[in-house]
């Protein structure tokens, strides 16, 4: 099996749930890359198990441009929230932080879609800084008189349509929890 170059197989200590334990049967899965140009001499790789019949490449262009609003979202969730490191070891606790983390978001979502912006007569239009607002509402549950509406308005950006920037990709280490000892 090991020569076929249409089987690949998966390491001993790989997490694959899809079969029961300690079973050896194959497990079928078929996916296809698609190479998709989103810039001048840029390209993107996708990895995707939808058939090529059904989805032309262009397709999964429009699908990944849909998932950006998703993409981002996890990454407010992941570093802004602060769901790349927990407080607990137990699965339970790790989970009641997680469900946490998700009703601060939502929290925070409702209120900042909430918030007016004013318009100036400025060359962009503005939106508002999510980073900021979610450490405002977390704010507001220390404080709760603070005016949460009026300081997200305070904070900012300009839309800049069709703005790149090189994707920074690097390995994360995994944080312990030795620090707890000293």
């Amino acid at each position: 099996m090991k020569t076929n170059p249409n089987i690949r197989l998966l390491s001993s200590t790989s997490k694959f749930d899809k079969l029961p334990p300690h079973q050896k049967t194959l497990y079928p899965m078929s996916l296809r890359v698609v190479r998709i140009k989103i810039g001048e001499e840029r390209y993107e790789s996708l990895v995707t198990n939808l058939p090529s019949n059904e989805f032309s490449t262009a397709d999964l262009k429009k699908l990944y441009h849909l998932r950006w609003g998703i993409e981002t979202a996890f990454r407010e969730l992941k570093y802004t929230l602060g769901m790349n490191w927990f407080h607990a070891k137990k699965k339970e606790l790790i989970k009641q932080e997680i469900i946490a983390r998700f009703i601060m978001y939502n929290f925070s979502m409702q209120i900042a879609m909430g918030v007016e912006i004013k318009k100036n007569s400025t060359q962009y239009l503005y939106q508002i800084n999510y980073t900021r607002a979610f450490s405002i509402c977390r704010e507001y549950f220390k404080h709760p008189k603070c005016p949460v509406e009026d300081l997200i308005q305070n904070f900012i950006l300009p839309v800049r349509p069709n703005r790149g920037d090189q994707r920074k990709i690097k390995v994360k280490p995994f944080v312990g929890f030795l620090y707890r000892i000293a």
